[in-house]
């Protein structure tokens, strides 16, 4: 299993949104537009920034998998899509909007391509990767992609790997492994990448490559996931039933108590 360092956690400085507690992980309280400038000011800063995005399955991840909660209060922001903002809601706390990982990457690439910002994509496999960079290339013609890799590929490689993104010169890079792999793999190489911004987009590649359609407008009203269930209904239905009623159970266990031992403990 991937582990990250067991450095204490650095004093980071204030950052230019408000967060809002939610299950133990700070949250940015940002609409995806704030997203997007305070990317832009992480470009101009010195440093990796890396941009972390929950969801249900990542709350779980957090409680279940060792070394992803430590992760998730590394990072420099953290994004919610609707079930954090649901249980935000619920709890008293709103949060500005749902905030989607790939409706953010979507929203990136263009303006990536105006700030004249270069980009790495690592992940998905060799053929999504082709697709995805034939067809960035067609549509967003100036955006300098630096470099290209898929994501099949051992710890021992991960070395050179981060030594071609570095030679690359790259300034933003996007990485589709799945969680927990890709937070990992960001965390585990903090201080050896030179990229401004880092962020795990999942499945976001098949999406830009053209072989899956992003969900719907209509459904990013919570329940992207009931029409993600109806497209992969073999791969997801088992995590969806391990998953939500868990987010459910322990937000509505906070709601009841408004206590910090009201933290899931598993």
């Amino acid at each position: 299993m991937a582990t990250i360092s067991e450095e204490p956690l650095k004093l980071l400085p204030a950052p230019d949104f408000d967060t809002v507690q939610l299950l133990g992980v700070s949250v940015a309280n940002v609409t995806p537009l704030e997203v997007i400038a305070q990317v832009r000011r992480f470009l101009q800063e010195n440093g990796l920034h890396h941009i972390a995005v929950v969801n249900t399955n990542k709350f779980w991840l957090a409680y279940h998998v060792p070394g992803v909660m430590d992760v998730l209060q590394r990072a420099e922001m953290i994004i919610s899509e609707y079930g954090g903002v649901w249980a935000a809601k619920l709890l008293g706390t709103p949060l500005k909007a749902n905030v989607r990982g790939v409706g953010l990457f979507l929203s990136l690439i263009p303006k990536l391509e105006g700030w004249q910002e270069s980009v790495y994509f690592l992940g998905g496999r060799e053929e999504v990767l082709e697709l995805l960079v034939q067809n960035v290339r067609r549509d967003f013609p100036h955006l300098q992609i630096a470099g290209a890799r898929n994501g099949f590929f051992d710890a021992l490689e991960e070395e050179s790997i981060v030594a071609d993104i570095n030679a690359s010169g790259a300034k933003a890079l996007f990485v589709a492994m799945g969680s927990p792999r890709q937070e990992f793999f960001i965390e585990r190489h903090r201080e050896a990448l030179k990229v401004k911004v880092a962020l795990g987009v999942g499945g976001s590649f098949d999406v830009l490559a053209g072989i899956k359609s992003d969900a719907p407008t209509w459904s990013h009203c919570g329940i992207e996931w009931l029409y993600r269930l109806w497209l992969d209904p073999k791969n997801l239905l088992k995590r969806y039933l391990r998953v939500h009623p868990w987010f459910v159970w322990h937000t509505l266990r906070m709601y009841h108590g408004r206590r910090k031992s009201d933290l899931p403990t598993e």
